[in-house]
């Protein structure tokens, strides 16, 4: 290299020099860059929701364990009740002495519902004749006999009050199906013998009854009533007849 290169490529690098290290050099005018953190910048939690005109926002707390509605049995407390009685039927308008008072022997069962009971009555009962001296189509009878009835009262709805801690007072009402015999008999043969057997006649009718119960133990009640019976002709009578029962008897409450 000449002499005159050499100098001219000195001058070069002297002026290019000081250019180079004012440019290596940071801006003191610039803003720092921030160095990276070890530590993780979280986010703050966002709400789902805010007050008007507040800026603080709120983090929803975790939900609550809710407890369970514990469901009713709505199924009705159905208990039993059932009852004996020995009654004492007289009839109504009729000559007392011909007609004498009787009695009769029932038997009632029924679903109980506590304020209502809804069952059936079964039973039968008789009242003594006195037919000395009675003609009957140019016949003079004599002698006394029964007249028998067999009845069904179905169904019998009650209504009580069952809250009481000693009485158990009560009315019902029924319709009845009646099956009456006064010395009607008939006679059935077989292949090898005939018999003869008591008639039964129908009627429709109708019994209000009106008691109380004594509570003895345990559900287990003394049952003093009263009960008004009506039926109609039917296929035995020739009028209508009415007739009052004083009862007295046992009456079982269970459930």
């Amino acid at each position: 290299m000449t002499p005159k290169r050499l100098g001219l490529s000195m001058m070069f690098v002297g002026l290019s020099l000081p250019v180079l290290t004012a440019a290596a050099q940071p801006d003191p005018l610039a803003e720092p860059e921030p160095e990276p953190s070890e530590t993780p910048i979280l986010a703050p939690p966002q709400s789902t929701g805010s007050s008007a005109g507040s800026s603080t926002e709120m983090v929803d707390a975790p939900p609550s364990v809710q407890t369970m509605p514990v469901r009713q049995d709505r199924t009705p407390n159905v208990g039993l009740m059932w009852a004996f009685q020995v009654g004492v039927p007289i009839f109504l308008d009729v000559d007392r002495s011909i007609e004498k008072a009787g009695g009769d022997l029932s038997f009632f069962a029924g679903a109980d519902f506590g304020y209502f009971v809804v069952g059936g009555v079964m039973g039968v009962g008789w009242n003594p004749v006195d037919v000395d001296g009675v003609v009957v189509d140019g016949t003079t009878l004599s002698g006394r006999s029964p007249l028998h009835r067999i009845f069904l009262s179905l169904p019998e709805v009650r209504v009580q009050i069952p809250d009481l801690k000693v009485l158990l007072p009560y009315i019902s009402g029924s319709f009845d199906m009646n099956w009456w015999n006064f010395r009607e008999t008939a006679v059935a043969c077989g292949f090898y013998y005939c018999t003869r057997f008591a008639v039964y006649r129908f009627t429709p009718g109708f019994t209000g009854r009106a008691g109380m119960g004594f509570d003895i133990k345990r559900g287990i009640h003394l049952d003093v009533g009263l009960r008004y019976s009506f039926t109609g002709k039917g296929d035995f009578f020739q009028r209508s007849r009415w007739w009052l029962t004083p009862y007295i008897g046992i009456l079982v409450r269970r459930g």
